[in-house]
């Protein structure tokens, strides 16, 4: 039978005012509001979401489920597309088109038959379609809201890892408001944390990219001669060629599209580096529970650098005359029993992860215990009697990405009780070995300092000879040439089954550890070793390590069943979570106690 369908022009009689391209310098309302910029670039850059022609963005007015549809759709530009019959109340509508490709896509799932194309979207209901259009893996982690228990189920697990990402920055007083509509605003906020370049057009791209990369070109496009710090995503919409010439994915390569990239690097002196395959984007939360024998292992920011500026530090071996054999992998000049002895055991061992666990002798137990911590709002605050404490945060580019200007205000940081900080200045990345600063480290490091907050550092380490753990410290102690900082330098090692250094044998991780850590110490700076329970048991000698500081980290949440640090060991500095909110950041950010002994 054919069905007659109102044009779809007549469907929505104001349809042409709300699309029309009113250029971001000239909205009468956006001034000053908290998302100006992130709708300045969405909004006359990409044309992704547009004003009015009125001159009025409408920052704050809410966006229908089937705008949003048409959103994601020009976003990503599916290619199926589901039956007309689909869903009962779309048909003649003017986003049908829209709405049954996101459903052949499995984005927009409906409601008892019906898409309810009119209704404004919810905060909840957008953040599971955005999910389930980017392929984000649902998270097992806690959501710490205020309001976590008006949260829907089908929703949970997806704004879980999208808060854990850093890219749900909207929130204010620790409310999620799940069934509040979705405003402008908070899209155009939205798609900003999540992307950082949109190639649109058929092009030659060759800028490096702080971030993610999404090409949602129908025709394909060229990248060349750059470094993404982030992922590169293909949309579903790319039909034509993409070619990659001497490009560095430091993030993952997403591809959601039909077409397989082409892949090719000009003739350099040295093969080019391989894509990195990092941990999910800023999701540097362990389990509560450090006997579940899952990684619990992950950095403050365990991803690769945010800088477009990559700096490669020369090896500086300590015997010349024994370098490392470049066709052996792993194989370093410098041997483990040249750096350190093996510590004592005591005989009793510790079970880990079904494994035991030797005790060394003499490095002290923890005397951290149930009852000595409570929750003061999203912060844990110490109340036992054997240390003094100090509150602290550590962050990375993720945080100022987070931030409003990319800038992190330190005098609301430190007026909002953060007492150190540590700052992430560089890192190694996890599959090809590449060594590059934290984007933000030079303006984090003096901000933090001139607002009087005690300022260290913490390098991202992947060494797997000690010629890499002293080329390691060797960057960190170069970057920091010119800056005064009165905090420790922490070597920030972790393996991963997929990181270069899950082979690496223990002898030589504690080998590594301790060759950092000397480095840093004969430079005048204070030595720290991170390390979590993994890296801890499996891969350092306690003995051996025993001389440095240690930071621990552990993830704690109010449904915690125990509320402290559960490492056997005594640590100095304890990071108990990746969710905490500090005035003058952005989103979340690492919250960590120092314990110092009266």
């Amino acid at each position: 039978m054919h069905r007659f369908r109102l044009p779809k022009q007549l469907a929505c009689g104001t349809l042409a005012a709300a699309l029309a391209l009113t250029p971001a310098m000239a909205f009468t309302d956006t001034e000053g509001h908290w998302a100006e910029t992130s709708i300045d670039k969405w909004s006359q850059q990409y044309g992704v979401l547009q004003g009015y022609e009125d001159g009025s963005f409408r920052p704050d007015a809410s966006i229908t489920r089937g705008a949003f549809a048409g959103i994601l759709d020009r976003f990503l530009r599916f290619q199926n597309i589901s039956g007309s019959e689909t869903f009962s109340d779309t048909e003649g509508t003017y986003w049908e088109d829209s709405i049954l490709k996101l459903n052949a896509a499995g984005v927009y799932l409906g409601n008892a038959g019906q898409a309810l194309p009119g209704e404004s979207i919810t905060r909840q209901q957008a953040m599971s379609m955005v999910a389930r259009a980017f392929h984000v893996e649902a998270s097992v982690l806690d959501l710490n809201y205020a309001d976590e228990a008006q949260i829907a189920q089908y929703a949970r697990p997806y704004i879980a890892e999208m808060t854990a990402r850093g890219w749900l920055n909207d929130v204010k007083e620790n409310l999620f408001r799940p069934t509040d509509p979705l405003t402008r605003a908070e899209l155009v906020n939205l798609l900003n944390n999540m992307i950082q370049v949109l190639v649109q057009e058929t092009e030659t791209y060759s800028s490096d990219v702080d971030g993610n990369l999404l090409i949602n070109a129908p025709g394909g496009a060229a990248l060349e001669n750059m470094t993404i710090h982030g992922d590169l995503i293909l949309a579903p919409g790319v039909t034509g060629a993409v070619k990659l010439t001497n490009v560095t994915i430091e993030g993952s390569l997403r591809n959601f599209s039909g077409v397989t990239p082409m892949i090719s690097t000009p003739p350099v002196s040295e093969p080019a580096p391989e894509p990195d395959v990092p941990s999910e984007p800023n999701n540097p939360d362990t389990p509560a529970d450090p006997s579940v024998p899952s990684d619990p292992n992950t950095s403050p920011d365990s991803n690769p650098s945010d800088d477009p500026g990559i700096v490669v530090v020369p090896i500086t071996p300590a015997d010349p005359e024994n370098p490392v054999n470049p066709d052996t992998p792993g194989t370093s000049g410098i041997q483990p029993s040249e750096i350190y002895t093996p510590g004592a055991t005591t005989g009793s061992f510790i079970s880990y992860g079904g494994k035991k666990v030797p005790v060394y002798a003499g490095v002290p137990s923890s005397r951290l215990k149930q009852g000595d911590f409570q929750w003061n709002g999203n912060r844990l605050t110490y109340v036992g009697t054997d240390f003094r404490t100090r509150f602290g945060i550590d962050v990375s580019a993720y945080q100022n990405r987070a931030s409003k200007n990319e800038t992190i205000d330190w005098q609301a940081v430190a007026a909002d009780g953060v007492e150190f900080v540590m700052v992430r200045i560089g890192l190694r990345g996890t599959s090809t070995g590449k060594v590059s600063e934290d984007a933000f480290y030079r303006q984090n490091i003096e901000g933090a300092m001139n607002a009087g907050i005690e300022t260290g550092v913490y390098f991202f380490a992947q060494a797997i000879t000690v010629e890499e753990a002293l080329e390691e410290a060797d960057f960190v102690i170069e970057h920091l040439r010119d800056l005064n900082i009165n905090g420790p330098v922490a070597y920030d090692w972790e393996t991963s089954s997929k990181y270069r250094v899950n082979d690496t044998a223990p002898e030589m991780a504690t080998a590594c550890a301790i060759a950092f850590c000397r480095r840093i110490a004969e430079a005048g700076y204070t030595p720290m070793i991170y390390q979590g329970s993994q890296v801890g048991y499996l891969k350092y000698d306690q003995a051996a390590v025993s001389q440095y500081l240690t930071w621990f980290p552990e993830y704690k949440s109010a449904t915690s069943e125990k509320l402290y640090p559960t490492f056997y060991y005594q640590m100095n500095y304890w990071q108990f979570s990746s969710k905490c909110s500090v005035a003058g950041i952005g989103g979340n950010v690492d919250a960590n106690i120092q314990f110092i002994p009266w």
